[in-house]
């Protein structure tokens, strides 16, 4: 975890400091089942995200019986627009897969059955896991293996520069920062390169969910996973939905289907 950002474990209670800071809609969750659960799904966000764009996923496996924890990674989910520019800069690949790390050693420690669910980023961050043999099973939607060609357009003109770019809201209820930024965006490069680059060293069961009509994520990630893991992936499409998945006209499905994957182990 980087020494100066911070970032918030699903498994502990936010800091009073922070309570006032952080999006009081994207805070980090714990959702446990009745009766106890000794399985567990970690969810993780996307870029510019915060929990709350995946807690469907952790709702829908707790309906299953596993439970369901959502940490907010390094930089994201702080509400004023002085902290986000303060802290989303900040951001690094080795900051982001240390504090998952860590999350999954605080799961492995309550649970037998470790899972992992991510989104975009998240989806980048939960393959690298995977590859490192630190989960029983991997599902992502919307893997970052891959940027837009706008974002690298970008950052190969202006990737050493603190800029930050104002980005249009979306169209669904989701607290996100309304902006891009340069270094932050090269973090999120770098985990791309890292995660596609460790893909053939996955040897658990993953579900791999993405839309042809995603305009962030080219679904030639697809065919690059098909490639490197044509032994255990399973791929859905739902071609309904944009980029943000989970929370678009497919979205319950979506879940439901993730939370079908991790039930079966």
């Amino acid at each position: 975890m980087s020494e100066h950002l911070p970032y918030f474990s699903g498994f502990e209670s936010l800091a009073v400091q922070w309570t006032d800071k952080i999006w009081s809609r994207g805070v980090p969750f714990w959702l446990r089942a009745e009766p106890k659960s000794n399985r567990v799904v970690l969810c993780l966000h996307g870029f510019t995200a915060t929990p709350f764009e995946v807690r469907p996923v952790a709702q829908a496996c707790l309906s299953r019986g596993l439970d369901g924890v959502g940490p907010l990674l390094p930089g994201h989910g702080f509400q004023e627009l002085a902290d986000q520019k303060l802290f989303f800069p900040k951001m690094t690949a080795e900051g982001m897969l240390s504090a998952v790390r860590r999350e999954l050693e605080l799961a492995r420690s309550h649970y037998e059955f470790v899972g992992i669910f991510g989104h975009s980023m998240g989806g980048a961050i939960a393959l690298k896991m995977a590859a490192e043999g630190r989960v029983d099973a991997c599902a992502v939607t919307a893997p970052a293996l891959k940027l837009p060609p706008r974002a690298v357009i970008l950052l190969a003109l202006f990737g050493w520069a603190n800029i930050s770019i104002p980005t249009q809201p979306k169209p669904f209820d989701n607290p996100v920062y309304l902006f891009d930024n340069c270094p932050a965006g090269r973090a999120l490069q770098q985990l791309a390169r890292i995660a596609r680059s460790h893909l053939s060293s996955i040897t658990c069961p993953v579900l791999a969910i993405h839309s042809h009509r995603d305009d962030l994520v080219s679904p030639v990630v697809i065919n690059w996973m098909e490639k490197q893991l044509p032994d255990n992936l399973d791929v859905r499409w739902f071609d309904d939905s944009g980029h943000v998945m989970i929370l678009d006209v497919n979205g319950e499905e979506i879940s439901q289907a993730i939370a079908d994957f991790f039930s079966q182990f």
